[in-house]
């Protein structure tokens, strides 16, 4: 099979591989055999880079025998943009996902999420998200403390 890009599209797909390497290790110590497969994919798409006029953006490291993207790729592409919006989103949503099941449980009397029928857990996870999502809206961070009561030891 042979697939051609345009020299615009082949951009495209280093932009998108950095970004699927970025999900796959930003947060792993060493490596994944797990995504083994992946990397291997994307060395064999940055092979090209060379002879499609890129070479400033990804360069091949002797040390340990890979291609990777460039100070230069991550001054100029789009990616670490997108990168940046998904990830505040996400602390955003998982912020006020995690608070909002606190709070839930807590109104309910319940330990756990399992130990309540979901029609009643629902309207109260509702509820919690609501209050936290115009909490940060309207005062970002900027009301959030620790409560450092006599039970809030850490290890």
């Amino acid at each position: 099979m042979n697939i051609n890009f345009t020299k615009e599209e082949y951009l495209l797909l280093l932009d998108i591989i950095y970004i699927a390497d970025w999900i796959l290790h930003a947060h792993s110590v060493g490596e994944r055999s797990e995504t083994k497969d992946y990397s291997a994919l994307f060395q064999k798409l940055m092979i090209h880079a060379k002879e499609l006029g890129y070479s400033e953006l990804i360069e091949f490291y002797e040390s340990n025998q890979e291609y990777s993207h460039t100070g230069v790729f991550e001054e100029e592409s789009a990616a670490l943009g997108y990168l940046d919006e998904f990830e505040g989103d996400s602390f955003w949503d998982e912020l006020i996902s995690r608070l909002a099941m606190r709070d839930a449980l807590i109104a309910l009397k319940v330990g756990s999420a399992h130990e309540v029928a979901s029609e009643l857990l629902f309207p109260a996870l509702s509820k919690a998200e609501e209050y936290w999502s115009k909490e940060f809206e309207t005062f970002d961070l900027n009301r959030i403390s620790l409560n450092k009561g006599p039970s809030s030891i850490l290890h």
